[in-house]
């Protein structure tokens, strides 16, 4: 299936959103950043947002761009998402462990890798491969705070994977499509009634309000609601999808400069208005710069958004290996090194790890389905 401009580009964005809240979370490279850095990194938690619209987009175009009608889909998706996200699930948890067991305390250690007084339990251990970190961090977060970037990370693939446990069945449950979209709306309505709940009985704290699977369904479904109003609109001329594209862009800016997230009730209006914003945004225009293949000049410009999962997952580490050289840079060149590491080692995951093992995983399970 080729791959839309637009959307890798809103991926390599959201990503670069994330590195630079954790370049400036480290709070070890250039205190006096610029006004402008500080702009654009105090916020940039809401890539993660991004991320869950467009994911939420992404899978929904896969599901419906064939028949996807018995169980026996359910299971062929599922067994995608093992071999898609598995393997670097497997090596960066490995990786951890090995730090965890032979390195050094420092101040780089203990930001990417374990906080003072975590807490690497068989509970915590055990969270990992059942995708519910996001609670225990929840849970434990009155008490030690996390585990370290390289860990804490991992709230967001939580939420996805236990999402994508249940979309499947919707879709199959849900007939006609009417009843999949007040499914997939009222699965957005509840993302902030939870949040108010938590707010009115006064748990206001960031990762209450933001990490919770209620909060992260929302964002997840408005994605998958937009590939369905794009399935629509595409047919539109482009001269009426233009005022899709400018609402939605005003919303997510006003809301990432605007809602700070340090603010209990911006951590509730911010994500779903930034959310709804991207959602206009691909429903309108997701196919508005066309598409590409791999290996096309232009397929570099948006390196980043089609390597952003194992960006993701492999931005602390390298964080980690830099934080010396990073150590009182200027901002902006020590997020340009980042960056760069952080593609480098994505890509390097993705030939010599990610995409083999895929490939060998389809080969081995989709053939018995």
């Amino acid at each position: 299936m080729e791959r839309l401009l637009l959307v890798d580009l809103l991926r390599t964005l959201s990503i670069g959103l994330v590195l630079a809240v954790h370049l400036h979370g480290s709070g070890r490279i250039d205190t006096h950043a610029s006004a402008r850095w500080n702009a654009l990194a105090e916020n940039g938690s809401y890539g993660v947002y991004v991320f869950f619209v467009l994911s939420g987009f992404l899978i929904s175009r896969q599901i419906f761009s064939g028949d996807f009608s018995h169980r026996a889909d359910a299971v062929r998706f599922w067994i995608r998402r093992v071999a898609r996200i598995w393997p670097l699930v497997a090596l960066t948890t490995l990786i951890g462990a090995v730090l965890l067991a032979t390195v050094s305390d420092s101040p780089a250690t203990e930001f990417c890798l374990h906080r003072v007084n975590s807490r690497f339990d068989l509970a915590f251990w055990l969270s990992i491969p059942t995708f519910t970190l996001n609670w225990l961090r929840i849970v434990r977060s009155t008490v030690v705070g996390g585990w370290g970037l390289h860990w804490d990370i991992l709230w967001s693939l939580a939420i996805e994977e236990q999402f994508y446990l249940l979309y499947p069945l919707l879709v199959l449950l849900a007939r006609p499509r009417w009843k999949l979209v007040l499914g997939l709306l009222a699965l957005f309505v509840l993302g902030g009634a939870f949040d108010v709940f938590l707010y009115q009985h006064d748990l206001r704290s960031f990762l209450w309000l933001t990490t919770n699977s209620a909060m992260g369904f929302a964002s997840l479904a408005l994605g998958c609601l937009a590939y369905l109003a794009h399935a629509r609109l595409r047919a539109l001329p482009t001269r009426f999808r233009w005022p899709g594209l400018l609402l939605g862009t005003a919303l997510a800016t006003l809301a990432y400069r605007k809602l700070s997230l340090a603010d209990s009730l911006s951590c509730i209006a911010g994500p779903l208005l930034l959310s709804f914003g991207v959602a206009l945004v691909v429903a309108f225009c997701a196919d508005l710069l066309g598409t590409y293949r791999e290996g096309q000049p232009r397929s570099w410009l948006v390196l980043p958004g089609k390597l952003s999962f194992a960006c993701y997952l492999l931005h602390p580490l390298a964080l980690l290996l830099l934080w010396q050289p990073l150590t009182g840079q200027n901002m902006w060149l020590a997020f340009a090194a980042l960056s760069l590491a952080t593609v480098a080692l994505a890509q390097a995951s993705w030939v010599l790890l990610e995409e083999p093992a895929r490939k060998a995983i389809l080969r081995r399970w989709m053939a018995r389905k």
